[in-house]
């Protein structure tokens, strides 16, 4: 494993970052599994929710390997504002609004936070292909289920204002520069990247909801 020693808090701190989106995708599939009425839907859900247990405790057991003494973790504010805004529309018994939050908005920015982190960890010869690929696998059947279901209800999306899920992760990257800049990366491509892999009916209704751009 061809990682620097300067560089094992700084890795942990990213780690620390996915770790806490995967308990937040944890809780809130187990708890949209209790809202829909589909047996099909339902059992996905589950399955969901207990593979994001796996990443969630393969990510902690990456962050005390590398760092023992344990790191905080970066972007705390907008995770608990994320987690805050999926909460309440699973107390609304909204759906759809949780789906777009999870399955397609926070999936789909995890979709790129997990590339980079492989091709980081391919870069540095750091090993685990298998585990990498299961959860990177994972995590694209997850972001897939959330656009197929969000195909469905077309018609419900505009009573859905998505700008205020896509605005808490802007400002969770741009939070995250200094971290990026550790590794050479830039906080506004991954913002660029982010919006690249949204659904154009999200985008769009973001931007003649918010003007979000």
């Amino acid at each position: 494993m061809n990682i620097g020693a300067d560089e094992k808090k700084h890795i942990a701190r990213y780690l620390k970052f996915l770790l806490c989106c995967e308990k937040i995708a944890h809780r809130c599939s187990a708890r949209q599994a209790k809202l829909c009425e589909d047996r099909q839907m339902k059992r996905f859900l589950l399955k969901q929710s207990r593979q994001e247990k796996f990443h969630a405790i393969t990510f902690q057991s990456g962050i005390l390997f590398l760092a023992p003494k344990g790191v905080n973790a970066p972007a705390q504010k907008q995770t608990r504002t994320y987690d805050a805004l999926l909460d309440e529309a699973i107390k609304n018994q909204d759906l759809l609004s949780s789906v777009i939050g999870l399955q397609v908005i926070l999936e789909g920015m995890g979709e790129i936070a997990l590339a980079r982190l492989d091709s980081g960890m391919k870069q540095r010869d750091a090993g685990l292909q298998k585990l990498r690929r299961a959860i990177l696998a994972q995590e694209d059947a997850h972001h897939d289920f959330g656009l197929q279901y969000l195909n469905k209800n077309l018609l419900s999306i505009m009573s859905i204002q998505p700008e205020v899920y896509l605005a808490v992760i802007s400002d969770m990257l741009t939070s995250m520069q200094n971290l990026f800049e550790f590794f050479d990366e830039d906080s506004d491509q991954y913002i660029a990247d982010f919006r690249l892999n949204l659904p154009d009916q999200i985008y769009k209704n973001a931007i003649s909801n918010n003007s979000y751009a």
